[in-house]
């Protein structure tokens, strides 16, 4: 959060001074540039502070492993270190599914998108819109639901 508020402050300061310096006008960052800029900020201390920063302690690991069971090869050292086997692991990876981890993550910011935008249709009387979004959060959510049921037997 600092990064990203530092980042647009920058902007913002650098924006102010050259049209302030220039008399008006347009800013020397557009607001496209900007936010551009701003998530690249971001990411890069995001990536330094994950590299760079204090490791989170192993049982604190091992703990979220037990309650969450992650999936992927870089949990196998977590997974050793929690105790928990080869074959414990195997039976538990027949829920890794990434195409169908993908779908439920794509049905659900469809389904939450498409629900907040039909609202706000409704709300604005487009009749229309809104029923195209409430077939697009139905069949979203229909199969979220689907997905849910498959990832989780």
């Amino acid at each position: 959060m600092i990064s990203s508020f530092s980042a647009s402050v920058v902007i913002f300061l650098i924006n102010k001074v050259h049209i302030a310096q220039a008399g008006g006008g347009l800013p020397l960052i557009s607001t496209d540039k900007a936010l551009v800029l701003t998530v690249l900020c971001t990411t890069v201390c995001w990536v330094l502070t994950a590299y760079f920063g204090p490791q989170t302690e192993l049982q604190t690991l091992i703990a979220f492993y037990r309650k969450v069971r992650p999936f992927g090869p870089g949990w196998e050292y977590v997974r050793k270190a929690a105790g928990i086997s080869d074959e414990e692991a195997a039976e538990a990876g027949r829920r890794e599914n990434i195409p169908l981890c993908l779908l439920g993550w794509v049905t659900g910011c469809a389904t939450i998108w498409s629900g907040l935008f039909m609202t706000g249709n409704l709300l604005y009387g487009r009749l229309h819109y809104a029923g195209i979004l409430a077939a697009t959060f139905a069949i979203s959510g229909g199969l979220l639901i689907w997905t849910i049921r498959r990832l989780w037997k």
